[in-house]
């Protein structure tokens, strides 16, 4: 995968703005007319137009918010892949269902209506109790765990997700099953 920012000679945090005059700087001093114009004595030649299309390429991409914050993940995960912290890839159904209770702070709670006169606010509170979610669990080597919450309900979501370990450096890639309707 080519490293648009370093095609547009930019960091991966820079703003569109600096993307924007990169880009127009860049694209000045390879554009075919450009080359013509300056009497190049080959100006159609594949490695100039090679530089054209990759600057365009990546213009395209880091312009558009969306297509962006995609090409971040993968070029993020790509780098995840090239280095040999990857203890396995598994599937989804390869780990262990876990119930997980959550807390909740009686802070940020915010105080429900009276909805009935007798109902006391003490056992509206014993009522609730704490929160249950599912998530999944595998074993690392290290004697840690990795934790993954599970799918979500998005529709753009990647068929594989990097979980780290809760304990050391490795990561593993969990393969979610596809979903039809």
């Amino acid at each position: 995968m080519p490293d648009f920012y370093e095609l547009l000679n930019v960091p991966s945090t820079a703003s569109f703005e600096e993307i924007k005059c990169s880009y127009k700087q860049l694209i000045l001093q390879c554009h075919p007319d450009k080359l013509r114009q300056l009497d190049d004595p080959n100006p159609g030649s594949e490695a100039q137009n090679g530089d054209f299309n990759a600057i365009n390429a990546a213009w395209n991409t880091l312009k558009d918010p969306i297509k962006r914050k995609h090409y971040d993940a993968e070029l993020l995960q790509s780098k995840f892949r090239a280095h040999s912290n990857i203890f396995a890839t598994v599937e989804l159904d390869e780990m262990q269902r876990v119930q997980v209770e959550i807390e909740e702070d009686d802070e940020a709670e915010a105080p429900a209506p009276p909805s009935r006169e007798s109902e006391s606010p003490s056992q509206s509170k014993a009522d609730k109790g704490p929160a249950t979610m599912w998530s999944y669990a595998y074993d690392c080597r290290c004697g840690g765990q990795y934790l993954f919450d599970g799918p979500g309900d998005g529709g753009d979501e990647s068929p594989e997700v990097i979980v780290e370990c809760n304990e050391c450096s490795l990561v593993i890639i969990v393969k979610q099953a596809s979903r039809k309707l």
